[in-house]
């Protein structure tokens, strides 16, 4: 029964995240909000006023990011409708032959890991929502004789109206699609982050079979040729179907991971750059840096997945000398926690300096 629940959750979730329904109307949100962005770093730029141009370009690439995550699903749609069947079908057969708790031990962690990236991510907004509402707060609870200086929760450029005298209905306006971008950004990667536990799971489940199989001609005196052919067979098949699911995985993956992989250290670079220059302003230094902290927080979690893909993998590579199944940025840069740790200290040097 817990299998069969657990199953049911996992192909729900994946379901849900196929569903590209919604998917005109998000990226209109999307590219609605990035225009509004660009426009401001536009007329930033006419005023060769770089500040401003460093202020909007964060939440700028953000919106750019949240973007690529649903353009990249949608236009691989048919190598994930692909990778869609090959887990119902692996499942089914796995759970034929009882095998399934090995994969769905490993797809369970996946979904852990998941709920905590919701969980820190949806934290992070939070903070970065409330901070323009210090002000406000303070007005009410220990009121000065003037209002007092408040900081909207987005800089973008409307062009009809000064954002300045209808704060609030603005800041509802920045919230719900501040909101709109990272809750995309969180369903992208959950989904993402369920498939390549399920390719990691295969990993662990051939293993497995590997090892039963030889344990098993070397200590079974009595033993039917046809049974042994047969679990050599299984283990063959679930090798290059294993092989076949990664490399479907990692085609249309690469080139969304390494123009995120780009952004995320542009964000990173950005929102560092801007608590720096603001630490006399401690609401802007706490917006800029709860903005830096979650920018590495979602690379650490783009990186963590390729890293439990290549762990599990490392042990069949070994024995048979093929390469590393490793998910890559665009052939540039592979995603796993080395170099995760490569990129961070590089970016931190380059700003103490």
């Amino acid at each position: 029964m817990n299998v069969k629940i657990n199953e049911d959750n996992v192909s729900e979730k994946l379901h849900e995240a196929n569903s590209i329904e919604g998917f005109y109307a998000n990226t209109g949100i999307l590219v609605t909000g990035a225009t509004d962005f660009a426009m401001e770093v536009s007329a930033s730029l006419r005023k060769n006023d770089i500040d401003e141009v460093i202020e909007c370009l964060p939440h700028f690439l953000a919106s750019t990011t949240s973007a690529v995550k649903i353009l990249n699903i949608h236009f691989n749609r048919q190598s994930f409708s692909k990778l869609f069947q090959l887990i119902a079908k692996q499942w089914k057969q796995l759970e034929l032959n009882g095998e399934l708790h090995v994969l769905e031990e490993t797809v369970m962690h996946g979904n852990k890991m998941a709920q905590f990236y919701n969980t820190t991510l949806v934290t992070f907004m939070v903070l970065f929502l409330l901070v323009p509402l210090i002000s406000p707060i303070l007005d009410i609870i220990r009121p000065l004789n003037e209002t007092r200086t408040r900081q909207q929760l987005l800089k973008v450029n409307y062009i009809f109206f000064n954002d300045d005298n209808y704060f609030f209905y603005v800041y509802l306006q920045l919230f719900w699609a501040s909101g709109v971008v990272v809750l995309t950004i969180i369903a992208a990667d959950w989904l993402y982050m369920l498939i390549i536990h399920h390719n990691s799971g295969l990993f662990a489940v051939y293993e497995v079979q590997k090892t039963t199989t030889i344990s098993d001609y070397f200590t079974d005196e009595i033993i039917l040729e046809n049974y042994m052919y047969q679990k050599f067979r299984n283990c063959v098949i679930m090798h290059n179907e294993t092989i076949r699911f990664y490399k479907l995985l990692n085609d249309c993956s690469q080139g969304s991971y390494l123009i995120q992989v780009g952004l995320n250290m542009l964000i990173i670079s950005a929102t560092a750059v801007q608590t720096m220059v603001n630490l006399d302003k401690p609401a802007e230094a706490i917006r800029s840096a709860v903005f830096c902290g979650a920018s590495q927080f979602h690379l650490f979690l783009l990186s963590l997945p390729g890293q439990v893909l290549l762990d599990n993998c490392s042990a069949l590579a070994e024995n048979t000398c093929e390469d590393y199944c490793s998910l890559s940025a665009g052939g540039l840069y592979e995603m796993n926690i080395e170099n995760f740790g490569i990129v961070s200290t590089s970016l931190t040097v380059l700003h103490i300096q």
